[in-house]
């Protein structure tokens, strides 16, 4: 009876790793699709964060189920406690300079939440009420009219004169 109750348990531990190392890869391939497929840095990231964070603490997981010692275990739950604590932090701030040096958004994009947040002038996020900016009472041009960052930087370089202004080519030239 000893034997056989070994038996279901090591089979039992083996479906279990190869159920855990199936689903960590299914998430890996598709946070792998969801970079190449999505329109934007931030859809990408998204996809890269959230599918790849499963995708990896599942595999982890089965590392530990796998080999069912104590320290193997201790050493996995820190690593996807690690995983789970980095990776949001991690994104949010690639998604912070992203949109800090305008990366332009998806098309299909609805809504813009930091629209007329950042001062671009000063570098600082501003807090923002949900919904579109007001631009009243607020001294700082680029906080004026809602401007994303990328316009206020494109702003900034057609007026910043120490650098020689750009000809434009005439089609003789240009060939």
């Amino acid at each position: 009876m000893n034997e056989f109750a070994a038996q279901a348990v090591a089979w039992l531990n083996y479906a279990l790793t190869v159920a855990l190392v199936l689903t960590g890869g299914f998430f890996c391939v598709l946070a792998a699709v969801g970079l190449l497929r999505m329109p934007d840095v931030y859809c990408r990231m998204q996809a890269a964060t959230k599918a790849g964070t499963l995708g990896v603490g599942c595999m982890v997981l089965a590392v530990a189920t796998h080999f069912a010692s104590l320290h193997v275990v201790l050493e996995s739950v820190l690593v996807i406690g690690m995983l789970f604590i980095t990776a949001p932090i991690a994104s949010h701030l690639i998604a912070r300079a992203a949109y800090f040096v305008g990366s332009p958004l998806w098309d299909g994009t609805a809504h813009d939440e930091m629209r007329g947040c950042y001062d671009a002038d000063s570098h600082v996020l501003h807090h923002c009420p949900l919904g579109a900016p007001s631009g009243n009472g607020d001294p700082r041009p680029s906080m004026l009219a809602g401007r994303t960052s990328r316009e206020v930087m494109a702003d900034e370089d057609d007026e910043d004169t120490s650098r020689p202004a750009k000809r434009p080519q005439s089609r003789s030239q240009a060939s």
